[in-house]
C-alpha cells in the first residue's frame, strides 16, 4: 500500500463540543491552535471533519495553527485548493466558523502563510 492510499483511508474528526471545550465560545490565535494539536490528536489525513456547538467560533488563525501544516502536505498530493476544501467538512459549524476555515485555506495557501 502506498502512502497516498493510506492517506485516503484516514478521516480525523475534530470536535470542539466535547468535554472541557464545550463551554469555550472562541478559539483564536495560531499559537493556541498549535498547542491544541495534541489535544485533538491531529495527524495527516485525507479528510477532516469539524464539529462545534453553534455558539463556538473558530477563527482562521486558530484553524491554520491547528491543521495548517497537514493541509500544506495534503495539498501537495491534490490538484487544487478547491479539492482540498472539498475534503474538509465544516457543515456542523456555524456560518462564521465555516467562512473562517475556508478563508484560512485560501489565504494561507495563496500567501504561503501555512509554511510559517
Amino acid at each position: 500500500m502506498t502512502e497516498h492510499q493510506e492517506l485516503k483511508e484516514r478521516t480525523l474528526t475534530i470536535d470542539f463540543s466535547q468535554n472541557s471545550l464545550r463551554d469555550v465560545t472562541l478559539f483564536t490565535g495560531r499559537k493556541n491552535g498549535r498547542k491544541a494539536k495534541t489535544l485533538f490528536s491531529v495527524a495527516l489525513c485525507d479528510r477532516y471533519v469539524f464539529k462545534a456547538n453553534k455558539e463556538q467560533v473558530i477563527t482562521s488563525s486558530y484553524f491554520l495553527g491547528l491543521i495548517g501544516d497537514e493541509l500544506r502536505i495534503l495539498l501537495n498530493k491534490l490538484s487544487s485548493i478547491n479539492e482540498l476544501i472539498s475534503r474538509i467538512d465544516t457543515s456542523s459549524l456555524n456560518v462564521v466558523s465555516q467562512e473562517e476555515c475556508v478563508r484560512a485555506i485560501r489565504r494561507g495557501l495563496s500567501s504561503n502563510e501555512i509554511e510559517l
